[in-house]
């Protein structure tokens, strides 16, 4: 028994240095896969900052995108610009003509142009109105340098793309309306429901047409701009600052020729109805003296002759005739010889 007692550490040895060798085997094992668990994670977190680097470079590729559509936004909406302006040239006429052929280069046209001759008193002068692609505005304006001295100008702009909007809305509704109306007419029923739909129908379809052409107005000015230019011989400022004598004898004998212009048309108004007032008095004196004559021998027919043989009387045909006078006595004495 003693002999085997000692034999048993020799025999366990081999197997405490086997499980010593198993447990070292499996501490190397689980370092090492934590060392790849380590490097894996590490590559996942790269992989996702890499991610959310090119989301966050797709979102400024967007606000770059959308800051680049700003312009085409700007650029659909609608203006209206409308402009005045007076130039100062030494023949208006000549000018007017210049700017018109202007115009009709940049692809416009003149709507109204408006020329006044020069007279003794007053210098002539020239006013146009003309229409512009809204893209040669400013050009245009800057051209009437070529026809003279730019006296003054002012342009302005009115946004009108909510009100487009508006009617195109409004035309697209009214659109829908009809063509379902339409549709309902080849479905009708009676005659009644016919007629109720063909009026409902005339009606919106008078609305539509309505719209239809303001919304073609307001397109046309939008897509051509307007332009009133008035063109003087001389600066309107310095043409109203005249003064002293001569300043006075211009407005006298201005207000006296326009005294004589005011009572030659007076007359002349009154002319005709004067030569027909005339004609009037004449053919009346004329009536008159035509029954006086006829007038007086009726009256003398009536009253009898003026001897008074068939006259009446004042009294009347009824009248008691007058008392005889008293004849005087007759004197019977003789007349006494001269010689007695």
């Amino acid at each position: 028994m003693p002999a085997t007692q000692r034999r048993e550490p020799t025999r366990r040895a081999p197997v405490v240095a086997a499980l010593v060798t198993a447990l070292l085997l499996v501490v190397t094992a689980c370092s090492s896969g934590g060392d790849g668990a380590g490097a894996e994670s590490s590559a996942v977190g790269t992989d996702s900052a890499g991610a959310a680097a090119d989301v966050g470079a797709e979102q400024a590729d967007a606000a770059l995108a959308e800051g680049a559509e700003e312009p085409g936004a700007a650029a659909a909406r609608e203006v209206v610009t409308t402009g005045s302006a007076t130039v100062v040239a030494d023949d208006p006429a000549a000018a007017a003509t210049r700017l018109a052929r202007l115009v009709e280069e940049a692809g416009g046209r003149v709507e109204r142009r408006s020329e006044t001759a020069a007279t003794d008193d007053t210098p002539g002068s020239a006013s146009m109105t003309v229409r512009l692609p809204s893209d040669r505005m400013t050009g245009a304006v800057e051209a009437l340098d070529t026809l003279g001295t730019v006296e003054d100008v002012d342009v302005q702009s009115t946004d009108v793309t909510g009100e487009g909007q508006d009617l195109d809305a409004r035309i697209a509704a009214l659109t829908t309306s009809t063509d379902r109306l339409r549709e309902l007419m080849t479905t009708a029923g009676s005659t009644e429901d016919l007629l109720q739909v063909e009026q409902e129908l005339s009606d919106r379809q008078a609305d539509l047409d309505a719209l239809t052409a303001q919304r073609q107005r307001l397109s046309d000015q939008v897509a051509m701009s307007t332009l009133d230019v008035s063109i003087v011989p001389e600066p309107v400022a310095a043409a109203q600052s005249r003064g002293g004598f001569l300043g006075g004898l211009a407005s006298g004998w201005g207000a006296l020729v326009t005294t004589v212009q005011t009572v030659v048309l007076v007359v002349g108004v009154l002319l005709p109805w004067l030569a027909l007032a005339g004609f009037g008095y004449l053919g009346y004196r004329w009536l008159r003296r035509r029954t006086r004559p006829s007038a007086d021998a009726t009256g003398g027919s009536a009253g009898g002759s003026p001897d008074g043989s068939d006259d009446p009387g004042p009294d009347g045909p009824g009248a008691p005739s007058p008392a005889p006078l008293p004849s005087e006595p007759e004197d019977s004495s003789e007349p006494v010889p001269a010689g007695r």
